[in-house]
């Protein structure tokens, strides 16, 4: 009995120590955050009664709200603080230009640790020089000479899914688009970076889709729920066995994806390329690991990050894009004639890259869209020292969050900001502001490497679209609602009627 009082004080002194760090960080960001604009934080849960009872469709009117705040009083910047947690959050584009253009602080914050056992590794994970080896070597299947042979399958698959809508609007019912934009850019993205034809348009029970927004919104849950932290808790109450089968699901997609690509150029069924320039996306990996510049485990990570983010974030785009011109029928009206004037009245010709760079009007509606409804409404950086951005102190082991969704509804850049405007992209207007008052693609260092093939598959799936129906929106303009999550998908769907043109 003398020896188990010992050991019992051993274990509960090893046990108490493992929160030293935790108690540590919440000491020393309770000191710092109190110096920082932002809503009043509890000595120990910080602002986590802020997202009691709320759900990430309530989180980005949450926070525009406190940055509206925080600017009514002045303020560049605002800080909010989740137990041993703190978010620096920049208020407009010059106060966010600090991180941005920083070549060292270009780690991701703490809520991308959730994200590791899926996507570390990737491109969007990675840091240090094999960051930089990764984007070298993957640069390639981005040139605008490969873009242009993508078109292909953006438009073949284009016609896939108006064929699919057609049997929707035949019959004057109404339909959420989203999840048929979601099926044709994943047929896309393994068509063109894959080489592989998945045909999720006509196959609709596929798992991956729906493992991929299962687990963007635990990830932000995940977050912002202290509870959850507890490892036991995070497992009592379900959402490890969640998680589990939703990472099996995403990580059998893509290895899949990866044999087929294998066993095709095994077989010879298709011609080897030689040129980095010809190569799509997978085999660009593939021939990586061929001459030892990446293993079997990156190849697969670099899938995951792609096949995620090649799909996820354009499908949300060309949604939010949708719904907007639903409810500004003008603008809609404005973008047809522009796409008729240049490509003709067959809604069946193929979109070109000489005349799809001809979009003007167009391409201010694609970023008026994405103003008011970035795909990804936020991201973080994890500082490595101490910083000073608008004279604050910003302490080391803290995150920056830069958020397009907070920055792209500032007043004091974008008058009426809830107001959809594309004139705001007019030469003249772009220049009266700084260059980071809108970043859907992030900037600087870490900018999206495939944004170009984001917004040219959008623009043809537009195209061929608005050539083929009339939309019209079934919900109220706020009805649905941007969630705040990895991707910044509608709560409700886009609903609306169809309405044939021929």
């Amino acid at each position: 009995m003398s020896i188990l009082i010992p050991v019992a004080l051993a274990l509960l002194f090893v046990y108490l120590l493992s929160f030293y760090d935790t108690i540590r960080l919440m000491r020393k960001f309770w000191i710092y955050g109190g110096k920082m604009p932002g809503p009043p934080a509890h000595p120990i849960f910080g602002n986590a009664s802020l997202f009691k009872n709320k759900t990430t469709k309530d989180f980005v009117e949450l926070f525009v709200q406190l940055a509206h705040e925080a600017r009514s009083k002045g303020a560049n910047l605002m800080r909010t603080q989740v137990m041993n947690r703190i978010y620096v959050w920049p208020l407009n584009g010059k106060t966010a230009a600090t991180i941005l253009e920083s070549s060292t602080e270009v780690n991701k914050g703490d809520d991308y640790a959730f994200l590791v056992p899926w996507l570390g590794g990737g491109l969007l994970m990675e840091k240090g020089e094999k960051w930089k080896s990764h984007r070298r070597i993957l640069t390639p299947a981005f040139h605008f000479a490969k873009l242009e042979g993508y078109l292909d399958v953006f438009n073949s698959e284009s016609k896939i899914l108006i064929d699919c809508l057609e049997k929707i609007a035949e019959t004057q019912e109404t339909v959420d688009l989203f999840p048929f934009f979601k099926r044709c850019t994943l047929d896309i993205i393994c068509g063109t970076a894959m080489g592989i034809k998945l045909d999720a348009q006509n196959v609709h029970n596929l798992g991956y889709v729906q493992a991929v927004e299962g687990f963007n919104k635990l990830t932000v849950e995940y977050s912002l729920n202290p509870f959850l932290w507890n490892r036991f808790v995070y497992w009592a109450l379900g959402y490890q066995k969640m998680h589990d089968d939703f990472l099996y699901t995403l990580k059998k997609f893509t290895n899949d994806a990866i044999v087929e690509r294998r066993t095709v150029i095994a077989s010879g069924e298709i011609e080897k390329e030689t040129s980095k320039r010809k190569m799509n996306f997978l085999d660009i990996l593939l021939n990586s690991e061929e001459s030892n510049e990446l293993t079997s485990d990156e190849i697969r990570k670099e899938v995951d990050t792609f096949m995620f983010a090649g799909h996820d974030t354009t499908s949300t785009s060309l949604s939010w894009l949708c719904w907007n011109i639903a409810h500004n029928p003008e603008v809609q009206e404005n973008v047809y004639k522009e796409i008729i004037s240049i490509f003709g009245e067959d809604p069946n010709q193929d979109v070109t890259s000489e005349n799809i760079n001809r979009l003007e009007y167009t391409e201010r509606v694609l970023k008026e869209s994405k103003r008011m409804f970035p795909p990804v409404p936020g991201f973080q950086r994890k500082l490595t020292k101490d910083i000073v951005i608008d004279g604050i102190t910003i302490p080391s082991e803290g995150n920056i969050t830069i958020s397009p969704t907070v920055l792209h509804c500032n007043p004091f850049v974008y008058q009426n900001p809830e107001k959809f405007d594309p004139d705001r992209f007019l030469p003249e207007e772009c220049a009266k502001r700084h260059s980071y008052d809108y970043i859907p693609f992030s900037a600087g260092l870490r900018n999206c490497i495939g944004q170009k093939f984001s917004i040219l598959n959008e623009k043809v799936m537009l195209i061929h679209i608005l050539r083929n129906f009339k939309l019209e929106p079934k919900l109220e303009f706020y009805e649905t609602k941007p969630l705040f999550e990895v991707v910044a998908k509608p709560s409700h769907g886009i609903p609306v009627k169809l309405i044939k043109r021929y």
